[in-house]
Order: structure tokens, then sequence, then C-alpha cells
């Protein structure tokens, strides 16, 4: 049992307007405890989401906003005039048993949107579809000492950057050229093609030159979001500064 009090007003005897207190007796029953719980989870959740973006997105070294909108919907700034845009879903997290983000990365030559799920020990992208300039690898990663022109046109129905592979669609790219970002001559890059595919130990991506099929690069993510990416002999001399194959190993 639960015991409150509240006032009632005088009853007929007393002095008028006066108050008195009287035992209120309100049962504990199961219904009643899942409903508050939902309630107070409800307005802490309400709290989570409406709060500022700058709560996943902090303000840079110089106190500038790199962020705008809030952990519900909200949009970040990159470098080059992009931008990477966030959507929660709530319907579609409950379905998948996982949170769902729609995103949506936007800027010159790029308007690629896609779902992702996302829960402990798995990372799944779903139904990534658009164009993107190339230029964006230089958004996420400034310290590339190259840019290419190329757009991407994206069509990827299921791509696992970590959790069990999975990896279903394709890409190709316009031709166009890339040049070393400290200044020097360009190098002209073909059309290619790519191909999202996945076995039992990792999701691949693979890179092939349009119409000859000779591969030019692979990247291969494992489940625990080990990444292998390797320029293959296909893609020697398209790069500025790859001579010869090369191959790196990093983490996700």
């Amino acid at each position: 049992m639960l015991k409150v009090w509240r006032t009632r007003e005088g009853e007929s005897g007393r002095a008028g307007g006066a108050f008195q207190f009287e035992r209120l007796t309100v049962k504990v029953t199961r219904w009643r405890v899942v409903l508050a719980a939902v309630g107070v989870g409800t307005y802490a959740l309400a709290l989570i989401v409406m709060a500022p973006s700058e709560i996943v997105v902090p303000r840079s070294s110089n106190g500038e906003r790199q962020a705008v909108g809030t952990v519900w919907a909200g949009e970040r700034a990159l470098p080059g005039g992009f931008a990477a845009g966030w959507t929660l879903e709530p319907l579609s997290s409950l379905v998948n048993l996982s949170v769902a983000e729609r995103l949506a990365l936007r800027g010159p030559d790029t308007a690629l949107t896609g779902q992702a799920l996302v829960r402990p020990g798995r990372v799944l992208v779903r139904d990534l579809e658009g164009t993107a300039s190339l230029r964006l690898l230089n958004a996420f990663a400034p310290g590339l000492p190259f840019a290419c022109s190329p757009v991407v046109r994206v069509d990827v129905a299921r791509l696992s950057v970590r959790g069990a592979p999975e990896g279903v669609g394709g890409l190709t790219t316009t031709p166009g050229d890339c040049a070393p970002t400290g200044g020097g001559a360009a190098t002209p890059i073909p059309a290619l093609d790519g191909a999202v595919t996945a076995d039992g130990a990792a999701t691949s991506v693979t890179v092939t030159r349009a119409g000859s099929g000779e591969a030019v690069m692979r990247a291969r993510v494992e489940a625990d979001g080990g990444l292998t990416a390797s320029v293959e002999a296909g893609g020697v001399g398209l790069l500025p500064g790859i001579g010869a194959p090369v191959s790196i190993e990093t983490s996700l």
C-alpha cells in the first residue's frame, strides 16, 4: 500500500475555512507500476532526444558550433561545403530492435541518403542511394594527400559495418581526375564499377575498371569492425603517390 495525505475543507461545526487532513490509501498494482515507469521513461527519453545536438557533436576547439538541431534531428557541417544530417526513427527502432537513424549527406555533387541500424556489436547501413562526390573523402579525412573529382552513383541495399557480414549492392563512378592536395599534376581516372558483397567472414567492396573488370581497389570489413583496404595492380598510378600495390589494416 502507498499512503499519501490530502486536505479537505472543514466540516460543519468546525471553524470556517479550516482544513483537516485525512489518510488516503492507494493500492499499488503491477499495472500502475508499469504505467508509472512508462511515464517516467517517456519523459526522460523526451529530455534526451530534444537535447541540443552539441551533446553528440561538441563545439570545436575554438568554441564554434559544429552542428545544429537536436539529438532527435540535426545536421553537422563538414569541410568543403558538405553536411551530414540525421533523424531518429522510433517506429523502425522498435521493429528492428535497434536505434534506427535516417542519414543524409549533401553538398557539391552530393545527395546521398540511407538508414543506419545500431545496437551493441552491430552497425548495418540499409537503402544507401544517391550520388556523392569523391571529394567527400577529404571532408571525412582531411589528411588525405590527394583529392578526386569523380562523382559516384550509389545503390546499396545492405552494408554491414560491424557484426554479421551483409553486403548487397553496387556503385559506378564518372571519369575524372585525382590531384595532390599540395599542388601538382592531376592523374586521369577512368569510369569505375563497384560491387558490395559478403561471405561468412567479411563484407567486401570491390572496385574495378568499367568495361575491363580489372580490379582497382578492394576493402573487407570483418565482424569486429576490422578493415583491410588495398590498391590492386589495376589501381597503380591512378592515385598520386601510389606506385605499387599496397594494403593497409585498420579498424572502424
